[in-house]
């Protein structure tokens, strides 16, 4: 692992289920969570989808502010406060997509953003479970009762 923090880390969910084919190297970062240490972004999402699966993006970003320099230490009280963030979503990866290093007063601070990510084999992000068209049981005197008259123009 580098000492130094880049964009384009990927976090995976301990039991995240992989494609059969793909190799992926990681090493333990926090409890629950890998830092994925063979592949960056890109290579990763291009070897995922290699494999006829899927790497969710989702919009949103998450961003947390951390004392210090650009360090592990560092990367690791971040990602700590952007999974609190986060909350307890059901998503299994997460990529680091900004890292910004400044100082005030001579106090150096470094600005981590993140997005979640999802790794899995079927196309629709929603579980089987709830997926279920939500159509109102209503009879057909109702929808005739409800139903507007027609608007008529006059010529």
């Amino acid at each position: 692992m580098p000492d130094r923090a880049k964009d384009g880390i990927i976090f995976i969910r301990d039991g995240t289920s992989l494609p059969p084919s793909l190799s992926v190297t990681s090493d333990a970062f926090l409890p629950n969570w890998r830092i994925v240490t063979s592949h960056d972004r890109s290579a990763l999402a291009r070897s995922i989808e290699g494999c006829n699966w899927y790497f969710f993006y989702l919009a949103g970003n998450i961003q947390a502010r951390v004392l210090g320099g650009n360090n592990l230490t560092v990367l690791r009280k971040a990602v700590k406060r952007i999974l609190v963030k986060r909350g307890d979503d059901k998503l299994n990866a997460l990529e680091i997509t900004a890292i910004v290093s400044r100082r005030f007063l001579g106090i150096p601070f470094t600005t981590f953003t993140a997005h979640s990510r999802h790794i899995q084999e079927r196309i629709a992000l929603v579980p089987e479970g709830k997926f279920v068209l939500d159509v109102p049981t209503t009879s057909v005197a109702e929808l005739a009762a409800k139903q507007q008259p027609a608007l008529a123009s006059r010529s």
